[in-house]
């Protein structure tokens, strides 16, 4: 029996969930989804087109980035939090491709993004 390596696929995002009150609080068009903060440079996201946040912002006593894209979707699959991304990820390996459904601003969009291979987190 041979142990190959999974190849675990990223989006390479950092995002933050979203409730209803902070979506009310920072005018976002839906109440629930990821806000992504950051797009990590060279990642899937990034390549596919995907906005980090360009606006400095405080949650509680947290500095975020605001602007960027709101997940609210992958393959059709409602996002709500970090936990649905991980197991949507867990579901793919490196190399698929998955369909995010996004709102940029008001306008809600479809992205095709190609999944690199996770680089372990050092």
């Amino acid at each position: 029996m041979t142990l190959g390596r999974v190849r675990r696929p990223a989006l390479g995002v950092r995002t933050i969930p979203i409730t209803p009150e902070l979506a009310d609080e920072i005018g976002l068009p839906a109440d629930y989804g990821l806000l992504i903060v950051q797009v990590t440079p060279g990642g899937s996201a990034e390549q596919a087109g995907l906005l980090g946040g360009t606006e400095r912002a405080y949650l509680g006593n947290t500095p975020i980035m605001l602007g960027g894209d709101l997940i609210i979707a992958i393959d059709d699959q409602k996002i709500e939090d970090q936990d649905d991304l991980a197991q949507i990820m867990n579901n793919h390996r490196a190399g698929d491709t998955v369909k995010i459904t996004i709102y940029r601003g008001k306008k809600k969009m479809e992205v095709t993004v190609n999944l690199s291979e996770a680089r372990e987190q050092v």
